[in-house]
């Protein structure tokens, strides 16, 4: 399968490598397309593929997927014009930076009868799999909440996209994201939507805190930060039990821990090969061997209502970015 590269940074190169392990099919490097020329010939040279110096011309080479993994702000219009193209879309989270945004894509990928996925690869690891098998079957009882932080400490600099609100910087939109599909994946949408958090002068979020409020006074506690340091771990308390995944949770946790109430407790160690993209592109052949334009697992509406959970947070916090 010959997969297109739209912004060969960072986290393409991990899942470039991660596409020897994939088992279904044979995966290369097609077309790669990149802002800085320099940057696209290593990438080129390391992962294979070719250069390509406009998104039109995709439409010659039409790749099996596209993964795209620019910055947030450009994921719209990139994943729009392969949709329309009828090219599937593997888009990095988040899939758009907002409601409106999402629900134009999910439109397009209807419209065309092409298959669109938001790219958060920790739901596919086999941790997480874990977790919800274990949820699933009841071992900790019915959810009571969640408590989930992500954070990282990022170089205040003027070139980090992390500060950059041209580039959607931010904590929610870069890390918080994780802890808010934890969330709404355990409990669902929420009845109500509470954040705080310290907002800088260029109007993004450098530290946020959000609780999500349901019925019978369920609730996720989640947090985010470019700032400090937190744990970096999750926590899900049922009636007849605990599990926590120690840091850091969204990768290759040290452990998962399953408390039973009043009795003795055991742990999960999970292991895989490379960073584990290798399950989430498992799952894009899968859908598109079966002519789905969506996946069971992370479907549209997911995509969708987690950004409309941000969107919330972010009003109240007055996030605001340039593109909006």
């Amino acid at each position: 399968m010959l997969w297109g590269i739209i912004g060969p940074g960072n986290i393409a190169k991990e899942f470039a490598q991660d596409m020897k392990y994939v088992q279904s099919k044979e995966c290369k490097v097609g077309p790669v397309l990149g802002n800085e020329i320099e940057h696209t010939n290593e990438f080129v040279k390391n992962y294979g593929g070719y250069i390509i110096n406009d998104i039109s011309e995709l439409t010659k080479h039409k790749p099996g997927c596209v993964y795209i993994a620019t910055p947030h702000p450009s994921h719209f219009e990139q994943a729009l014009f392969c949709l329309e193209n009828k090219i599937p879309v593997l888009c990095e989270k988040p899939l758009a930076i907002n409601a409106k945004q999402v629900a134009a894509l999910i439109e397009a990928s209807k419209k065309n009868n092409t298959f669109l996925l938001e790219g958060l690869w920790t739901r596919f690891l086999p941790s997480f799999n874990y977790l919800f098998d274990t949820v699933n079957l009841g071992t900790i009882g019915e959810i009571l909440n969640i408590h989930a932080d992500m954070s990282f400490i990022a170089e205040k600099d003027k070139s980090n996209r992390f500060f950059n609100p041209e580039l959607g910087g931010g904590s929610l939109l870069d890390v918080g994201v994780y802890a808010v599909y934890l969330g709404y994946l355990s409990l669902g949408f929420p009845k109500e939507i509470f954040a705080c958090g310290k907002v800088n002068e260029n109007n993004i979020d450098e530290t946020c805190g959000i609780m999500l409020k349901y019925d019978k006074g369920k609730y996720a506690m989640l947090e985010s930060s470019i700032i400090t340091q937190t744990q970096n771990g999750a926590w899900i308390y049922g009636d007849k039990g605990t599990v926590r995944i120690k840091r850091p949770w969204t990768e290759h946790p040290e452990k998962i821990d399953v408390w039973i109430n009043d009795e003795a407790s055991f742990d999960h160690i999970p292991k895989w090969q490379g960073r584990g993209f290798q399950y989430e592109i498992e799952e894009v052949i899968k859908c598109l061997d079966e002519n789905k334009i969506e996946s069971s697992i992370i479907p549209h509406k997911a995509s969708l209502e987690v950004v409309k959970i941000m969107d919330a947070v972010r009003e109240q916090l007055n996030i605001l970015y340039p593109h909006e």
